[in-house]
């Protein structure tokens, strides 16, 4: 099981977390108050819970308590809080949670803190039943009415670019499990997306017309790609000149808006920003809504 039940009064936080983890295959849920995380409960057992230590309405030392005396729980119960290690460790031990996970460590820590604890989530692919042996053949496909121009959450979907194709993203960071959250949210959205975690490999999906990108998310340090020196590269050659490149970093604004003057980069955009609506709008054509 890798159901995974999330709790923080922060919208924001718990939207993001669950997102993550989503996207990396667990069946995620968020609660903010006591009442939701009540009826999260009812919906079925949990592999993990990961509870904000300090909230308005409750702290999460004391629902392990709760969880374990009052509702039997069996789930992994799990601090997550930006506190100092050495006092979440002692919560830890005093609440008797199994664990902790820093919030200081963002979306990444927070996966691979799940992902240390209950193992990889399962891939739940269903199988179809077997069709009656005296099925009638089925009769010829008739095409599908068009589905609204939305994506997950209610997002605008992709719009297409040149020749009717889906828009094309190129994801250049060295962080496996970044990428691929980024990519999971983008292309349910309607995007194309191609990952390189290396400027030669980013380079060779460039060069071919058939993976050219309309877009680079481009991470600005990287311990084999120099971003700055890579965004020179892209929009120093007349042949990449349709391609937008966007940084894609942690670093702080005034360190991106010095990139973005000097290297020619279209702008930047926060690593746990909503990355689908934020590059739907990048492309979207001038006086599209």
């Amino acid at each position: 099981m890798s159901r995974v039940l999330v709790i923080d009064d922060s919208p924001m936080l718990l939207e993001l977390t669950v997102r993550a983890l989503t996207a990396a295959g667990y069946e995620a849920s968020g609660a903010q108050d006591l009442a939701a995380l009540d009826q999260k409960l009812t919906e079925g057992p949990f592999a993990l819970i990961l509870m904000d230590v300090n909230m308005p309405e409750m702290f999460g030392d004391d629902v392990v308590e709760y969880l374990r005396k009052q509702k039997g729980v069996t789930a992994k119960l799990v601090l997550y809080s930006d506190i100092s290690e050495q006092e979440l460790e002692a919560k830890v031990k005093n609440s008797g949670a199994d664990s902790y996970i820093l919030k200081s460590g963002g979306l990444e820590g927070v996966l691979g803190g799940v992902m240390g604890l209950i193992g990889a989530p399962a891939l739940n692919i269903p199988v179809p039943p077997p069709a009656p042996a005296t099925a009638p053949a089925a009769p010829a496909p008739t095409a599908a009415p068009a589905a609204p121009a939305t994506g997950s959450g209610g997002l605008p979907k992709a719009p297409m670019a040149a020749g009717g194709r889906k828009p094309r993203i190129l994801i250049v960071d060295d962080s496996e499990m970044t990428a691929r959250i980024i990519e999971a949210d983008l292309v349910s959205k309607g995007f194309e997306v191609h990952v390189a975690d290396t400027a030669d490999k980013a380079t060779k999906i460039i060069l071919k017309k058939q993976t050219r990108p309309d877009l680079v998310l481009l991470d600005v340090r990287m311990p084999n790609v120099n971003g700055e020196q890579f965004c020179r590269f892209i929009k120093s050659n007349s042949l990449f000149k349709g391609i937008k490149v966007l940084l894609c970093s942690g670093e702080n604004v005034e360190e991106l808006q010095r990139i973005c003057r000097e290297a020619g980069a279209d702008g930047y955009i926060p690593k746990d920003a909503v990355m689908g609506s934020l590059v739907a709008k990048e492309l979207m054509p001038p006086g599209a809504e």
